[in-house]
């Protein structure tokens, strides 16, 4: 998944206007047509900048040439290029240009060149207009930055290894590469469960905030989110320390993220026996009372993981509207 990209971007020429005579001696050239214009649209059935990134430049069609019998030439097609929502769109020198945020909605970056006129629309400046004719209007260049961010219901995040992408995995239809080594989750995932989109953000690490580790550059997909699940090992020897390292590293990064409405998440859990299950939940029942605990392997946890997402989802899309 492509998350941004430099691009240049291309207006149309204007068509040159073009110098002709009737049998009359008439002028009768035409103008030349305008060049296409550039614009951005949102469009909900593009997910990344993964094809803008592999063209680098885009161009809007030159405007035709003006043509005799007082025929002008044809306008040049506009471009538009479709972008996922939320993606923010940045000048060469840094500074926010605006933020493609609605489906459907264009917005024009740059004019085509105008027309330039034909001896025709000329002539009435006597027999040096109608020996004239104008070129048509320079194309326009402008280079900029795009920067997408994920918008998505739920952010699966947790320290690297937490089992967050079996899990993500497991409630989707997505396969992507699960290995037990760190950093297995290399870039951004987006995943479908029935209507909601969930995330699985790369592991974080303490001082991700600093730039340490793979979670800086994607810290900025976590605003958009309604839900962040907290994915927490059970591996871990001191599971509240885990939990609390994680939760200041939340705060360092944004206060923003660490307010999302959180879903504590054990993974791992069949790593031990029923019996010593009982046990732990009952040892973590006191700080993690709404946590549930699951094993991927096993298909009745998934379900219920399922169910209780869709319901707190649920519940806070309800309390929004």
């Amino acid at each position: 998944m492509v998350d941004k990209c430099n691009l240049t971007i291309e207006s149309g020429k204007g068509g040159d206007g073009m110098i002709a005579f009737d049998n009359n001696r008439k002028a009768d050239g035409g103008d030349g047509g305008d060049g296409g214009d550039v614009y951005v649209v949102g469009d909900t059935n593009v997910y990344d900048l993964s094809k803008l990134s592999e063209l680098k430049k885009v161009k809007a069609q030159n405007g035709e040439n003006g043509n005799k019998n007082k025929k002008s030439g044809k306008k040049g097609d506009d471009l538009e290029i479709h972008l996922p929502l939320i993606t923010k769109i940045f000048n060469e020198d840094g500074t926010e240009l605006l933020t493609v945020s609605m489906s459907g909605i264009k917005v024009k970056l740059l004019d085509g060149g105008k027309g330039g006129e034909g001896n025709f629309t000329l002539r009435g400046d006597g027999w040096d207009g109608k020996m004239s004719r104008k070129k048509g209007g320079e194309q326009l260049i402008k280079n900029i930055k795009l920067e997408l961010n994920l918008k998505s219901d739920a952010i699966f995040l947790g320290f690297p290894n937490a089992g967050k992408s079996s899990i993500v995995n497991s409630l989707s239809n997505a396969k992507y590469k699960v290995a037990p080594y760190e950093f297995t989750t290399l870039n951004p995932q987006l995943a479908l469960m029935d209507r909601y989109v969930l995330m699985d953000l790369p592991g974080l690490i303490e001082g991700a905030f600093k730039g340490k580790g793979l979670g800086k550059d994607f810290i900025k997909h976590t605003k958009y989110a309604s839900l962040l699940v907290h994915c927490i090992s059970l591996e871990n020897e001191n599971i509240l320390d885990s939990y609390n390292r994680m939760r200041e590293e939340f705060l360092n990064i944004s206060e923003t993220l660490y307010s999302i409405p959180e879903f504590v998440v054990f993974t791992k859990a069949d790593i031990y026996s029923d019996e010593q299950l009982v046990i732990k939940k009952k040892e973590l029942s006191k700080q993690f009372k709404d946590a549930i605990y699951i094993s991927v392997f096993r298909k009745e946890d998934v379900n219920m993981l399922k169910e209780e997402l869709k319901k707190r989802l649920s519940s806070i899309s309800n309390s929004i509207v």
